[in-house]
């Protein structure tokens, strides 16, 4: 893998210039320049045959002794296909879908129930429901 390359210019957001912007260098790659270095690090696992990440659940095949992850971020989100109560279909007969996660669920519902609204109260009383143990999204700063 080449070195990465740092560009001069860039953009914020919100109309300011930044500097300082990372580029990807890997063969045909179109990323876009990444903010800083650690981002740009961690972009570079995508084109890396490496998978550092194993799930820790016995028998996993996402465990140390089959297929791991590129990244850290994935090994935790796949933690909910252990930790989710499951996302049932609401439309489906016999309650047969099981999902891990909700926007699973919400996939599911856009290809097979075409006919069915993401605002169906059905589905919005299925999604409401959390796994136990709090917060699973990212961690809010408490306090100001």
């Amino acid at each position: 893998m080449s070195t990465p390359k740092r560009s001069s210019t860039g953009s914020r957001g919100d109309g300011a210039s930044v500097t300082g912007t990372f580029r990807c260098e890997h063969a045909g790659c179109i990323a876009p320049p990444f903010q800083t270095q650690y981002l740009l690090n961690s972009h570079a696992n995508v084109h890396s045959i490496n998978r550092p990440h194993f799930c820790h659940v016995p028998g996993c095949p996402r465990g140390e002794k089959g297929r791991g992850f590129k990244r850290k971020n994935e090994m935790i989100r796949h933690g909910l296909v252990h930790d989710s109560p499951g996302y049932v279909c609401p439309f489906c007969p016999d309650r047969e879908h099981k999902y891990p996660r909700p926007d699973n669920l919400q996939r599911h519902v856009r290809v097979h129930h075409q006919d069915k609204s993401k605002d169906d109260p059905q589905l919005r009383e299925v999604l409401a429901q959390r796994p136990e143990g709090g917060s699973r999204g990212r961690r809010r700063r408490v306090g100001g």
